[in-house]
């Protein structure tokens, strides 16, 4: 008698696929065009006149600060070594006073020298303006028109997507054993069913 129920459960798979592809978008060509426009620059300096009047000015007497420090410098310079001159002929003089010359004279004759009235006739104003000019100018650029093409190639955009196999396992396998007879009792007399029965009979 067979006392085991033995039951299988067979495993259960789902299979999807999908094909390998290559999407490639091929875009609209395009040109592109730029100009630029000529340009004309012209560039003028008119003519210009340089007169300078301050050494006529300076014969007048209407000098500048610059010109009155350089006549004061001169004049200084003259007057200490007219000075001098004057101070060494008195020295001089002065050495011949055995020889009868007297101090009054001495005096006399350098007050003498220094009323020397000079005369003489001058042209006003003594020299004439200093005139100079610089001649005008005329600069011209020119920068023609121009034109540029810039053409955008087309790019071939391409995309590779690839296959796939995707497997599902839906049921797993599995055995299941079932016993189906009746309980076996270690000892015997632990059965509720048990008779014990007398050996002599």
């Amino acid at each position: 008698m067979n006392v085991l129920k033995i039951t299988t459960t067979p495993i259960k798979l789902s299979m999807s696929s999908q094909k390998a592809r290559l999407e490639s978008h091929l875009p609209e060509p395009e040109l592109g065009i730029i100009r630029t426009p000529s340009r004309l620059n012209m560039k003028s300096e008119n003519i210009k006149v340089n007169i300078d009047t301050s050494a006529a000015r300076d014969s007048l007497g209407f000098k500048t600060a610059r010109s009155l420090n350089r006549d004061a410098a001169v004049f200084g310079k003259q007057a200490a070594a007219d000075a001098t001159v004057r101070y060494a002929q008195m020295g001089n003089q002065m050495m011949q006073i055995q020889k009868g010359v007297t101090i009054p004279e001495i005096v006399q004759n350098q007050m003498m020298a220094q009323t020397k009235v000079t005369t003489g006739f001058e042209f006003l104003p003594a020299v004439g303006p200093d005139i100079s000019w610089d001649p005008g100018s005329l600069a011209i650029d020119y920068t023609p028109s121009r034109i540029e093409f810039d053409p955008q190639p087309d790019i071939q955009d391409a995309v590779y997507v690839p296959g796939e196999l995707n497997i599902n396992v839906e049921q797993y396998p599995k055995v299941e054993i079932e016993y189906v007879g009746e309980p076996m009792y270690v000892p015997p007399s632990a059965s509720p069913e048990y008779e014990e029965r007398d050996g002599l009979s």
